[in-house]
């Protein structure tokens, strides 16, 4: 047993040693090495690269926060100018409105003052037209009731010629 026992602890220990020179031998085909120098070198890019990323983000962030810090005071210079401009701009309406409505009354007013003038000469000529109709009925009737006065009149406007020079 113990020569069992020995061979089997050699063998082991041969077998143990073949595999450790079969992997040295696979190292150094497969270049693991390398492939770890490279693994690291791509990790550390990746760590630099997301450095670099966290940088910028923190600026972007510490940006954002400058803005939104300053945002309350902006709304309320925002709504300041919004204020002032509705102010004139009422301002500026007020003061159309008042010019249009003194326009138009003043529009109105010569318009009235016309209808005014016209009625004025209508009610004129119907006024003269009417006392012409009187006068003429008057006459007439009074030159019926007295035929003489035909005569009277008939010399009166004669007279009144005469005294018309030409």
């Amino acid at each position: 047993m113990t020569n069992f026992l020995n061979y089997i602890l050699h063998s082991n220990i041969i077998n143990f040693i073949i595999m450790l020179y079969i992997l040295y031998v696979i190292v150094k085909k497969v270049n693991l090495g390398k492939s770890f120098d490279s693994s690291i070198t791509g990790i550390e890019a990746g760590i630099k690269k997301s450095d670099k990323e966290k940088a910028k983000s923190k600026k972007v962030l510490k940006e954002a926060k400058k803005l939104i810090d300053g945002l309350p005071q902006d709304i309320e210079t925002l709504e300041q100018n919004s204020a002032d401009k509705i102010k004139v701009f009422k301002e500026k309406i007020e003061e159309n409105t008042q010019k249009t409505i003194f326009d138009i009354e003043k529009n109105v007013d010569r318009a009235v003052s016309i209808e005014e003038k016209k009625i004025s000469n209508l009610m004129t000529e119907k006024t003269s037209h009417n006392s012409m109709e009187l006068a003429k009925q008057h006459i007439l009737k009074r030159l019926e009731e007295n035929p003489e006065l035909h005569n009277q009149f008939i010399l009166n406007s004669l007279d009144e010629l005469d005294k018309v020079k030409l």
